[in-house]
C-alpha cells in the first residue's frame, strides 16, 4: 500500500514547492530584517567588535 503511494508521486512538483517555500521564507527574513530599528541594527553592528560576551535579547 505504502509503495502504491510512493509510486504515484509526482516529484516533478517537489522542486516548484521547493522553491515557493524558500521564497516566502526567504521574504519573511527580507521582511524582518528590514524592519529593524537603527537602534538594533547597531548593536547587532557591534556584537562582532566588542571583547564582552553580549546576548542581544538582554535588553
Amino acid at each position: 500500500m505504502l509503495t502504491d503511494v510512493i509510486r504515484g508521486i509526482d516529484y516533478s512538483d517537489c522542486a516548484e514547492w521547493a522553491l515557493l517555500l524558500f521564497c516566502f521564507a526567504f521574504g519573511l527574513m527580507l521582511l524582518a530584517t528590514l524592519r529593524l530599528s537603527r537602534n538594533a541594527t547597531d548593536r547587532f553592528a557591534a556584537i562582532p567588535l566588542s571583547d564582552n560576551v553580549e546576548t542581544p535579547r538582554d535588553e
